[in-house]
């Protein structure tokens, strides 16, 4: 940039940082000498310099205390509208560009700042209030300019009354790729997409009639058909009688910079993990399609999709699984929808469809099962297949409410039923899941609680060795004393515990109260062990290992005096975390078996490779074995092979001395159940240790 073009031009700087502002007034005595710098320290401050100053161009940190550079520009824009006005903002601020693009703000200078871009962008804004100057030239005026406008990075040009091109600068040829012999001489309309020609024609229309367009986005075509965005100015040029005999065109390539916009419209309408709408612009359709419907008298669908297991995923695996996951999921449910339906990520494991004009009967239906089907196949994670599955609410208008607040509460509420039914499957609203919805959230504000309260106790099951009925251990069974429900056992609270992540500070205090009685016990002579069981989410909290090494530390424990039990579907349920996990608890001391072994649905390929103890018998083998042989031929079965494998084997449920008998018998190890004592407060424990 030519020194001797800055002169006259006032340039504002407006930045909160001193060291910003420090920055600019360095890097402009060096490269704009001659162009007169002022520095604001806010937008107030701005707006009040540019009133008294006017300076040509602005220059702003977009994030200020006290007014913020959009405030400040919108202001500047009432006094000004036609001054340049630069952005200085960050990547991560899609909402700051929005705005400042919807106020006309054309130029942005990312932080942090580089300087090669920032002459960039003031020496185009320089150029342009050149080329404005131009216009108002006379024409001895505008002969000294010629320099400029033929090197010029815009394309400058004119067009006679009759639409031909009878100039072309360098900058044309450059934006266009077509040199001034192969466009002079040519219709404008060879510049726009044949679509778009006829637009292109009726501008050069209005200029012609002396109508002044100013920055007129449109679509132009350059000489190897690659269609490019461009700012289009027009105005009329004076023949020596003063009467229009053409127009005078500045088209500047705005590709990069529409492209830039795009992006950040698109970003701050969609989710940037999974590309999926977020909830801003799914809330949006929601607003379109509901009135909609309304007015032509068709039903709508909202569907809420929360993914079950999400956190144990994310706990066990990272989060970086935990988000290839989401991606994944995001891919499988676009091929379950139909051309008309919308699918949105709300955030967190949360999906949405919004399955409007519901006339055919049956599109929900495939719908439902299509998502329902795509999560039965394993997702691929970090090279492992890992399950996953989903639960599903569902509201319909006009059956379920009139508003979006409604439906979309009702959806969620549906969904929360579905967890608690099973998993991959779906529910509809209706009034019934409504108040099974509010007895449940208020038995998870209780659950919370709980333990504060002291609300919780345990209860002690003797276990015994099979021949000699001596006493060898106790399994620690938790209650919950509700403050409205009275007494309840774990059926009746532990699934809401295993789903809000109460179960987590709950199963610590089991394990630490089960190791302080089972201390006292040996304390007072009796060598017990105590059995702890761990839920699902308990076993796969990445704190467990570290969690129980401090707990028996604390309490004093002899580690291989406390035994957890786990089911066979949590053992299953990540075969890697399990092995790892397991080999941990058996380096830390803590022994390991199955529960209700047979129940599920294991491999005994991974459980033989693990350190594993015992195995208990599910009671329903138990009980029916005096009257099923088949359940006779799985105890001896599961006898054998744990034998075999070097692992003792509980029978649970045993009642009745027939029972424990076959039990006997079939070479069972230990037995635990109502013949021997049912569950028993610690009080009542240690009597029943004094009598044995």
């Amino acid at each position: 940039m030519e020194q001797s073009s800055l002169s006259g031009i006032t340039f504002l700087y407006v930045e909160d940082d001193s060291d910003g502002r420090e920055m600019i007034s360095r890097i402009f005595a060096v490269r704009y000498p001659e162009l007169k710098l002022l520095v604001a320290e806010n937008g107030q401050q701005g707006l009040v310099m540019f009133e008294i100053y006017r300076p040509d161009i602005v220059m702003s940190d977009m994030n200020m205390p006290v007014m913020n550079g959009i405030l400040m520009a919108k202001e500047i824009r009432k006094l000004a509208p036609e001054v340049i006005i630069i952005a200085v903002t960050a990547h991560n601020e899609p909402s700051y560009l929005l705005e400042s693009i919807e106020i006309g703000i054309r130029h942005y200078v990312l932080k942090p700042v580089n300087t090669t871009e920032l002459f960039m962008v003031i020496d185009k804004s320089v150029e342009e209030i050149m080329l404005k100057r131009l216009v108002r030239y006379t024409e001895a005026e505008r002969a000294k300019l010629a320099a400029i406008v033929e090197y010029s990075n815009d394309a400058i040009f004119s067009v006679t009354d009759e639409g031909i091109i009878s100039s072309w600068n360098s900058g044309a040829e450059a934006i266009y790729g077509y040199t001034a012999e192969e466009v002079q001489g040519k219709n404008v309309a060879l510049l726009a997409p044949s679509d778009r020609s006829e637009e292109v024609l009726q501008l050069y229309r209005k200029a012609l009639d002396g109508e002044v367009i100013k920055h007129f986005e449109t679509v132009g075509c350059r000489k190897d058909s690659k269609q490019i965005m461009i700012s289009l100015t027009l105005s009329t040029i004076l023949d020596a009688s003063g009467n229009i005999a053409g127009v005078s065109s500045i088209a500047r390539d705005i590709t990069e910079r529409s492209e830039m916009e795009a992006t950040i419209k698109h970003q701050a309408q969609h989710d940037l993990l999974t590309d999926l709408p977020n909830r801003q612009l799914f809330m949006d359709f929601l607003s379109v399609e509901l009135p909609q419907a309304r007015r032509n008298g068709t039903k709508l669908a909202l569907l809420f999709l929360d993914l079950n297991g999400f956190k144990q995923i994310n706990d066990t695996l990272g989060h970086h699984a935990g988000d290839c996951l989401l991606q994944e999921v995001a891919q499988r449910l676009r091929g379950c929808i139909r051309e008309s339906d919308t699918v949105a990520r709300l955030g967190g494991d949360e999906f949405t469809v919004l399955m409007p004009d519901l006339s055919q009967g049956g599109d929900l239906g495939n719908v439902l099962r299509k998502i329902l089907g795509v999560f039965e196949t394993p997702f691929m994670l970090e090279g492992s297949p890992v399950n996953c599955t989903t639960s599903i609410g569902i509201s319909m208008y006009p059956d379920d409410g009139n508003s979006i607040d409604e439906l979309m509460k009702k959806a969620d509420i549906a969904m929360y039923d579905a967890k608690g039914a099973a998993r991959n499957t779906y529910q509809f609203y209706n009034a019934e899941i409504n108040d099974r919805t509010m007895k449940r959230q208020q038995m998870e504000t209780f659950l919370r609680q709980a333990v504060g309260r002291g609300e919780l106790q345990l209860l002690f099951q003797p276990l015994v060795n099979s021949d000699t009925r001596e006493i060898i251990g106790a399994e620690a069974l938790l209650r919950w004393r509700h403050p409205e429900q009275g007494l309840l056992t774990p059926d009746q609270f532990l699934a809401v515990a295993e789903d809000t992540g109460a179960i987590v500070p709950i199963g610590e205090w089991v394990i630490r109260n089960a190791c302080d009685h089972a201390r006292e016990w040996n304390d007072k002579g009796y060598p017990l062990s105590v059995i702890v069981n761990l839920s699902n989410r308990q076993f796969h909290h990445p704190g467990l290992i570290d969690k129980t090494a401090k707990i028996l530390a604390e309490t004093g424990l002899n580690p291989q005096q406390l035994k957890f039990e786990v089911s066979e579907n949590t053992i299953m349920d990540n075969i890697d975390f399990s092995y790892r996990s397991v080999q941990e608890l058996a380096d830390l001391g803590v022994a390991l078996s199955i529960d209700n072994f047979g129940s599920g649905a294991s491999s005994l390929q991974w459980i033989t490779k693990m350190p594993i103890n015992k195995v208990k018998i599910d009671r329903s083998f138990i009980r029916n074995m005096l009257t099923e042989p088949h359940d006779m031929a799985v105890v001896n079965a599961v006898v054998a092979m744990s034998h075999n494998l070097k692992m003792r084997v509980i029978a649970h449920g045993v009642e009745t001395e027939k029972q424990l008998s076959m039990v006997q018998r079939s070479g069972c190890d230990e037995v635990q159940g109502f013949l021997i004592s049912g569950p028993l407060q610690s009080e009542e424990f240690e009597r029943f240790l004094d009598r044995a």
